[in-house]
């Protein structure tokens, strides 16, 4: 079943915030040709972004949104969804199994029982949930160099961060690099095992409006003075005269 919407979160305001108007309108077109057509987008380096980050979640939607229609056309199969068991009101010789268990104290259901069971099965998403999401995020960053360097501690360690907080720190990142434009993306390795920290939401700080792009960079620690170089050449050229 084609769907006929997507999800725009609250969220997307962070990102929507680094980009023109006229970037946030080819957006939202670009987002309106995936979700209809699957289309994939050319565009600027930090839109391309924005997209990749909210691509990501419209297919997370849209796995749950197909997710729920199978599941909702089975039980329309089976002639609806399953009825509660009434208890062994009809038949106390055949209990269920709740009953059952009640009446066992050798068999009890505690809280936790469904992380119990299923402890090694969520060990194993959590890594592969945490290399899922490293994916993502490497296939937005702009420099994919030394993919392999990433350990899978550090891949767990970004899971544990958050996808929408490392999106905001690369967002951050990049759009740090456009103050100084001989600067160029650390290699995805280094920003992926450490240099995301200062971009993290704890850790952030806008920079400060510095001085005129026109002012010259120092490379020393003395004082420089303007000089009036015309003058100064007409006061050498009085002093030759004169000698």
């Amino acid at each position: 079943m084609q769907k006929n919407s997507f999800l725009i979160y609250h969220e997307y305001r962070e990102h929507l915030k680094l980009l023109t108007d006229e970037q946030k309108g080819q957006l939202l077109m670009a987002l309106i040709d995936y979700s209809e057509e699957g289309k994939i987008p050319a565009l600027d380096g930090i839109t391309q972004m924005a997209f990749s980050f909210i691509r990501s979640q419209m297919d997370r939607d849209n796995e749950k949104y197909e997710s729920r229609v199978a599941a909702n056309r089975e039980n329309g199969k089976k002639g609806g969804r399953p009825k509660k068991p009434k208890g062994n009101e009809e038949n106390p010789k055949n209990p269920t199994v709740l009953e059952e268990t009640e009446q066992n104290p050798k068999n009890p259901i505690k809280s936790n029982d469904k992380d119990n069971v299923n402890g090694k099965d969520k060990n194993t998403l959590c890594k592969a949930d945490a290399n899922a999401l490293f994916e993502r995020l490497w296939k937005a960053y702009p420099n994919k160099r030394g993919k392999g360097q990433v350990s899978d501690a550090k891949k767990k360690k970004i899971a544990e961060i958050g996808e929408e907080e490392m999106q905001r720190a690369m967002a951050r990142y990049i759009e740090d690099l456009k103050q100084d434009d001989w600067r160029k993306p650390q290699n995805g390795s280094t920003f992926f095992n450490s240099g995301y920290v200062d971009y993290l939401d704890a850790n952030y700080e806008k920079p400060k409006a510095g001085p005129s792009t026109s002012v010259k960079t120092q490379f020393h620690n003395f004082e420089e003075r303007d000089y009036n170089y015309d003058e100064l050449e007409k006061q050498l050229f009085e002093k030759q005269l004169g000698g």
